[in-house]
């Protein structure tokens, strides 16, 4: 046997590897990842350019700590929040993390930023840096029925 020849015992294939870094990839994802916002539905884009957004369309909302995601035009992500009852208890957020420019991510009642792990409240508010700011608000109207954004 050469030096550079691990026994037949130790070596692994391309495939075993791929399958392992596969089945790796599966059991951290099945315990790290949280519950995360689910996709908004029931938007309409008014003549004014503002959006409309049923709230009875997405159930995330009916509860306190409840988010959904709205995908932009422009590739960046918008978060609505339930943050307390009322038709007051709404914020829209932008979810790119003012430090980098990285979409930030739902974790518990949390948004973190994967590159270097900004924490926001669940409002936005900056816990933990090393982000400066908080995460961008959106303007929102509520009624009974709609959130009105932008």
């Amino acid at each position: 046997m050469k030096k550079s020849e691990l026994p037949s015992a130790t070596r692994v294939n391309r495939r075993s590897l791929l399958c392992g870094v596969a089945l790796v990839t599966l059991g951290l994802a099945a315990n790290v990842i949280p519950d995360s916002a689910q996709a908004a539905t029931g938007i309409k884009v008014l003549k004014s350019g503002k959006l409309q957004v049923t709230i009875a369309a997405n159930k995330a909302l009916a509860k306190v700590g409840g988010a959904v995601i709205l995908q932009m035009q422009d590739g960046s992500e918008l978060g609505i929040v339930r943050t307390a009852p009322g038709i007051k208890g709404f914020a829209a957020l932008s979810l790119t993390c003012p430090h980098n420019g990285a979409t930030v991510m739902e974790q518990g009642n949390q948004w973190l930023c994967p590159a270097h792990g900004s924490l926001f409240s669940l409002s936005g508010a900056l816990i933990q840096g090393p982000a400066r700011q908080a995460l961008s608000k959106y303007p929102l109207a509520a009624t009974a029925k709609y959130l009105i954004i932008g």
